[in-house]
């Protein structure tokens, strides 16, 4: 009775109290995929790695959103060419889609075990995509899905910054070269000062565009935190992949970069659920 606080927490009850309460929604996790540099293959990466847990875990339910602006990239990865993509949701209507939208009508890509959210398809288009309806397709297909993984590309905008913020994990993607490694550690920094658990941070060396360059513990050095996992170099398959839109996993299926794939996709799922 002395507590100021008294009358919320007796409203909060209530319901419980007589069987009345609502459970929350049960939401996805949501894994974003990062860069600071192009050309580290980030968004190969989601759409392989995401192909990897669908063919592992069939029963669950997997999508991925191309947010990479001005233009997506990921359409082209798995050969989708038809009309439903980022823009065209964000502006079909003037009321935003239900959950079940996101769950029904996203297209299922043969053989990636996966539904797509296309991105961008022109630079025109993204200049006219509000936030608002970012934000709220984000949040439905977190609601549809039981993984969301992300492509945010190279962006850091206001329109990533909340899927950052909201992502149980993010995937960094940096490549062997100086530059990227030092823009890498530069945005590792950005992203603790604006208040992101470095725990949530997940560091991933892809090879898979080249041997040259600097060594994990040479990048490791420079970017100042420990790489979590080193993708290996594939040769000119990873590309030869890409062009058939084709999964690496079953172009290659007994590549080393494919048993990586399964191992990473393991351990991001994993540690996505734990955090």
């Amino acid at each position: 009775m002395k507590s100021s606080q008294a009358i919320a927490k007796l409203i909060d009850l209530l319901p419980h109290l007589f069987g009345t309460a609502v459970a929350p929604k049960k939401t996805g996790l949501l894994i974003a995929f990062l860069s600071a540099k192009g050309g580290t293959g980030t968004s190969s990466l989601c759409a392989n790695l995401a192909m990897c847990l669908g063919n592992r875990k069939l029963e669950t339910r997997i999508a991925v959103m191309d947010l990479v602006l001005p233009i997506g990239s990921i359409a082209n990865i798995v050969g989708y060419n038809e009309a439903i993509n980022l823009i065209a949701v964000a502006e079909q209507d003037s009321q935003p889609r239900s959950s079940a939208f996101y769950r029904e009508s996203l297209p299922r890509i043969p053989n990636w075990y996966l539904n797509l959210l296309a991105g961008s398809p022109d630079p025109a288009a993204a200049n006219r995509i509000s936030f608002d309806r970012i934000e709220d397709i984000v949040v439905r297909m977190q609601e549809s899905y039981d993984f969301v993984f992300v492509d945010l590309g190279r962006s850091l905008s206001r329109i990533s910054l909340p899927v950052i913020h909201r992502a149980n994990l993010i995937a960094l993607i940096l490549s062997t070269d100086l530059a990227a490694v030092a823009l890498t550690h530069t945005v590792y920094g950005y992203l603790k000062s604006q208040g992101v658990d470095p725990r949530r941070i997940y560091p991933i060396l892809n090879r898979a565009v080249g041997l040259e360059g600097m060594t994990k513990a040479e990048a490791e050095q420079v970017l100042g935190v420990q790489i979590r996992v080193t993708m290996p170099y594939m040769g000119g398959n990873f590309t030869l992949a890409n062009n058939r839109h084709e999964p690496v996993a079953i172009k290659f299926p007994n590549d080393t970069f494919t048993l990586a794939l399964n191992e990473v996709v393991t351990e991001l799922a994993d540690t996505a659920q734990k955090l």
